[in-house]
């Protein structure tokens, strides 16, 4: 692949002001969903009654200063400039839980922060009201609004910087469920927890504790996912990704449909509204 294309990149990036400008405008039909991607695990997701939640939202430049990885797209939103009713972090690594975007989001006083033990607790550190942190554990659910929310079995063993509590989530959003892996490897107890969703969306990058693009389509056939989404990658070069990352998402693709000919599959494109209905189908 060419290391200055991004997978799923499609007539550029939109100002920040303008994608949420967007968002809040966006109207949902009852019973169906809207979701945005923000590149790599980032996702927006709107109700039809109007609750926004963010997942996983990677919106700075920190994991240049941490891990020597700079971002090589625009962040597609203003953390401070968006008023969301919670930032959902699936773990505590920095591309999941932003550490320089905390701020910005806590500073609309109604927006909550959910998460497993580790990452609420980086929360607080950085000065956030424990009253406005949910902590959740495998099997935990919550209600943002009319969102539901649902904790559910990640592993992620990632040696450098380890997350024993990592979860992925599930979101009831009318008649719609969504699947968001997180960062994990394959493992059968996540079929245990997510089958039958409406939308799997699954990380495939192959390296650093997490799925390649094979055994997330894999993951996504034994879900029985009404539609199958890939993601995790874009958000930097090719190579930042390690010599054994299978960021394309034709490869997930590819494999999906070899396992489940009939199946459908979506490749994102970063700040494209998709409006969801409970089937599955997309417009």
């Amino acid at each position: 692949m060419d290391p200055s294309r991004q997978p799923g990149e499609q007539g550029g990036v939109k100002a920040p002001d303008t994608l949420w400008q967007e968002i809040e405008a966006q109207a949902v039909p009852a019973g169906m969903a809207v979701l945005w991607w923000l590149y790599q695990a980032g996702i927006v997701v709107k109700s039809a009654g109007g609750t926004i939640v963010a997942v996983d939202p990677y919106l700075s430049d920190a994991a240049k200063r941490s891990y020597d990885q700079p971002r090589n797209v625009p962040a597609p939103l203003e953390p401070a400039g968006v008023r969301l009713d919670a930032v959902l972090a699936s773990h505590s690594h920095e591309d999941h839980l932003d550490p320089d975007s905390i701020a910005g989001f806590a500073s609309h006083a109604t927006t909550r922060f959910v998460g497993p033990p580790m990452a609420t607790a980086k929360v607080i550190a950085t000065g956030v009201d424990p009253d406005r942190t949910v902590p959740l554990a495998r099997g935990a659910r919550i209600t943002i609004g009319d969102i539901g929310i649902r904790a559910v079995h990640a592993r992620h063993p990632f040696a450098p910087e380890p997350v024993p509590d990592a979860i992925g989530f599930v979101l009831e959003v009318g008649e719609v469920s969504i699947y968001h892996s997180g960062d994990t490897e394959y493992d059968s107890e996540i079929v245990a927890d997510a089958s039958d969703v409406t939308v799997a969306l699954i990380a495939i990058n192959g390296t650093a504790g997490n799925m390649n693009a094979h055994e997330a389509a894999l993951l996504a056939w034994r879900l029985r996912a009404r539609l199958a989404v890939p993601f995790h990658y874009g958000l930097w070069r090719d190579a930042g990704y390690g010599e054994s990352a299978t960021i394309d998402p034709q490869l997930f693709v590819d494999t999906y449909r070899r396992l489940h000919p009939a199946g459908r599959t979506l490749v994102l494109e970063p700040g494209r509204a998709v409006v969801l209905d409970g089937t599955g189908s997309t417009n």
